[in-house]
């Protein structure tokens, strides 16, 4: 990731409601997560199709040695079917870096369904729902892990 892709993920990349939680802007702790590149996770890379900036995918080993990941296709590539291709390239990249023999886990908002249908089809599997305070208000989460096979 460079902080200038990183800028215009976080400025410009605007989805539709109700997605347009997981716009950078819609909390302000987590914008400043995004563009501050002292705050980035253990890896951040930018994904781009030819030139064009296209996605984000990160990994941060944490205390407990999960690796755990968030992804996001730009606004106007949702939707369409990517989503499990770009999630396992995603999970390939991993895996050269050696990072799936820990549990690789990630979040995702229990209201966002689409995504959850597209990390149950990658193999991972929920572990825990929780509540958790953002964007303004109060949010039920689901935290899911990739099933080993």
């Amino acid at each position: 990731m460079t902080v200038e892709a990183a800028q215009v993920i976080a400025d410009h990349w605007k989805y539709p409601a109700p997605y347009d939680f997981y716009d950078a802007t819609a909390d302000m702790g987590d914008y400043k997560e995004f563009v501050i590149a002292a705050q980035w996770p253990d890896r951040f890379w930018q994904v781009r199709h030819h030139e064009d900036l296209v996605g984000f995918f990160t990994a941060d080993t944490r205390d407990d040695d999960r690796c755990e990941i968030s992804l996001g296709l730009r606004p106007d590539l949702t939707g369409g079917g990517r989503g499990l291709s770009f999630l396992q390239a995603a999970l390939a990249l991993l895996e050269t870096e050696g990072l799936t023999q820990s549990p690789v886990t990630l979040i995702v908002a229990a209201f966002n369904q689409r995504a959850t249908k597209v990390y149950e089809a990658a193999g991972f599997a929920t572990i825990r729902t929780y509540t958790q305070a953002t964007n303004g208000s109060t949010y039920d989460f689901i935290e899911m892990e990739l099933r080993k096979h």
